[in-house]
């Protein structure tokens, strides 16, 4: 009896001990599964985020790239601008210089009068019609090419007028 009895304690702590296995095994495949589950639900929450923000990244590289071509328009629009800006400055600094010095001829000598608009026309025309250019009228009566080239041009298209 007393190996029977041995080996009744023996199936029980071999029970025992089966069960011990099967209670961690058990444990580990809950665990497992609870990590398993947790990926699939981070990688299923990280595909839906992916899934909501690219049509935002598309449309916010359409926005870009749109924003980007008007800045270029707008520096071409700005640097057109400063062009002429800088080709007024240039006439006004050159009428300023005009100016002045039909000034000073004026208080060098007392007997200046100012030319009228109406003699200074006159008088383009005739040095035109004596032959001389643009360039040496402009010269000759401190004025700019381009207003003698104008007053030209308007007495031209009057007479084909007539």
């Amino acid at each position: 009896m007393v190996f029977e009895d041995m080996k009744i304690e023996l199936w029980v702590i071999f029970q025992i001990v089966v069960d011990f296995i099967l209670v961690v095994l058990i444990l580990w495949l809950l665990k497992n599964m609870k990590f398993r589950l947790q990926q699939d639900i981070s990688k299923d929450t990280s595909e839906k985020v992916m899934e909501m923000l690219e049509p935002l990244l598309t449309q916010a590289n359409h926005i870009a790239t749109t924003f980007g071509k008007q800045l270029k328009e707008k520096n071409h629009l700005i640097h057109k601008l400063n062009e002429k800006l800088d080709s007024r400055i240039i006439s006004l600094n050159l009428l300023l210089n005009r100016t002045e010095s039909l000034l000073g001829k004026g208080n060098q000598d007392s007997e200046f009068q100012p030319i009228h608009a109406y003699d200074q026309q006159e008088s383009i025309i005739q040095m035109y019609v004596a032959g001389k250019s643009p360039s040496e009228i402009a010269k000759a009566l401190s004025l700019p090419k381009g207003e003698v080239a104008l007053v030209l041009d308007l007495k031209k298209k009057l007479l084909n007028i007539q």
